[in-house]
């Protein structure tokens, strides 16, 4: 469970990076 979490949270942080890159933010 924490693992999946821990997972989530690292997806989410590349999205929002990935994001950032692109200007959508």
């Amino acid at each position: 469970r924490t693992e999946a979490a821990r997972r989530l949270g690292l997806s989410k942080a590349t999205l929002w990076r990935k994001m950032k890159k692109f200007g959508l933010l």
